[in-house]
Parts: structure tokens; sequence; C-alpha cells
């Protein structure tokens, strides 16, 4: 994605594009890409980028192949 449009959406809205995409993989069982993803996008802007202590969390809940525990996760992110 462009940088520009990364900057120029305001932050709520990117975040709950980056929510809408990764539950959009979830309800396909695809968990591996559903992580890539928001983490991917949450860090592409610096003022979203995500805690290391929840990307370890979400590293954790993909190793443990926990759909529902992530899907937690990213719903609690504002």
């Amino acid at each position: 994605m462009e940088r520009s449009l990364l900057v120029d959406m305001a932050r709520d809205k990117y975040v709950e594009r980056c929510k809408q995409r990764a539950f959009d993989h979830l309800e396909r069982d695809d968990l591996r890409n559903a992580v890539a993803s928001f983490v991917g996008n949450m860090n592409a802007r610096p003022d979203c980028e995500l805690p290391h202590y929840l990307a370890t969390l979400g590293a954790s809940l993909l190793t443990a192949n926990d759909a529902l525990g992530w899907r937690t996760l990213i719903e609690g992110l504002r």
C-alpha cells in the first residue's frame, strides 16, 4: 500500500480496516494469514505499531493454533 494512503487515513478507521482484513482471514480458517496481515498492517504505521508484548502474545496464539484467542485479541484493540 502506498505510504501516503497509510498516513492520510484516520487512525481509528485504519485500525478497523486492519481488523476487518484479519477477520476475513479468520472466517476462511486461515489463522496464519490473519496474524501476518494484522501484525504487518498495524506495524506499517508508526501510530498503530503493536507493542512487543502483543506481538509476542499473537505469536503464542498462532503457535497454539488458537483462532478464538486471536479473534479476542484483535477485538480488544483500539
